[in-house]
């Protein structure tokens, strides 16, 4: 019986089409990944005109929103709160609710803290003067807001004015 030798050949290298599905891989993931990811590095000049737009939406809508900041210690910076002007709701458990007569109770306003999506949660948040009001006109309080970071003096801190009209804009030195 004859035999007959077969030769393998081994391959040392990549084919171009190997290489271009490759490259189409990875750009089609990186166009994915990459708009994500910048998400993840945006200034904080972003994140606050964000959340200052959020809160005028709010205050539109008729409820009144105020940003006031939260500090620690002695410091005269501290992270963003924000708080509605809403009616104030009276426990399930408590008696009139349970007879229904708190229908002829007058009704309590007062602010409440909230949680807004696009609040910066970071610290070294300053306002001059030290609430703003958004109200249901569409028009808020002007301010001077600061931001800086640890261990940044105050004359170094990133500075942005905020109009009536609720436009933030960088103040540049």
């Amino acid at each position: 019986m004859p035999t007959s030798q077969t030769q393998t050949s081994s391959r040392s290298a990549f084919t171009l089409i190997e290489i271009l599905l490759v490259l189409t891989i990875i750009g089609v993931l990186a166009s994915v990944l990459l708009p994500r990811m910048s998400f993840w590095f945006e200034p904080p000049s972003t994140i606050l005109q964000r959340a200052i737009e959020e809160a005028s939406d709010m205050a539109l809508s008729g409820i009144p929103v105020r940003f006031s900041v939260k500090t620690s210690g002695s410091s005269r910076r501290g992270t963003i709160l924000a708080e509605a002007f809403m009616k104030k709701e009276e426990p399930e458990n408590s008696l009139s609710s349970f007879l229904g007569t708190n229908s002829n109770r007058p009704i309590v306003l007062e602010w409440q803290n909230i949680d807004m999506r696009n609040l910066p949660e970071d610290s070294g948040w300053r306002f001059e003067p030290a609430v703003i009001y958004f109200y249901t006109d569409g028009s808020c309080s002007p301010a001077k807001i600061s931001k800086a970071g640890r261990d940044v003096p105050d004359r170094l801190a990133d500075e942005y004015v905020l109009t009536v009209t609720g436009y933030c804009a960088k103040i540049e030195k």
